[in-house]
């Protein structure tokens, strides 16, 4: 049996997430480190670099969902699944990628932030730390990848 071209999609829109959050995850000792680190201290631009690698992956894991969004218009032929079920592929895609955008958006903005000293380390730690824009959104999905999987059984 094969698998529905649009699942697929789905779910390798999951996984991405899931890749990001995992580049993300790989940021957060460089971030304790660069607290009790003196900045003239030389670690501190290793822990710098580990930070802007990750953004480096985190984009690169948005840029993938992002560019998804042209690979399921190959599968919205009205007589195929375009909103099967109640569910619009391309949307919800679309908001996954959206999600992810805006975090990565916001992580550059606090590095650049921080690297030009407009905010402190403490402030530049604790917006590093959130996810907020995927923390609000990821259950939402979650819901909704399973109500998809449910309809497509």
């Amino acid at each position: 049996m094969s698998v529905n071209p649009v699942l697929a999609l789905v779910s390798h829109a999951d996984t991405l997430a899931t890749a990001f959050q995992d580049a993300y995850q790989r940021t957060i000792p460089a971030i304790s480190s660069l607290e009790v680190l003196s900045p003239e201290d030389p670690r501190a631009e290793s822990c710098m670099q580990v930070l802007r690698e990750g953004l480096e992956a985190m984009e690169a894991q948005t840029t993938q969902m992002i560019d998804m969004l042209y690979q399921v218009d190959v599968y919205l032929a009205p007589s195929t699944v375009q909103n099967a079920a109640g569910f619009n592929p391309q949307e919800a895609l679309s908001h996954v990628s959206e999600l992810f955008h805006a975090e990565l958006l916001a992580k550059r903005e606090a590095l650049a932030d921080y690297t030009c000293e407009e905010i402190s380390l403490s402030q530049f730690a604790d917006q590093w730390r959130t996810l907020d824009s995927v923390q609000r959104g990821r259950q939402q999905e979650m819901d909704d990848l399973a109500d998809l999987l449910a309809r497509f059984g």
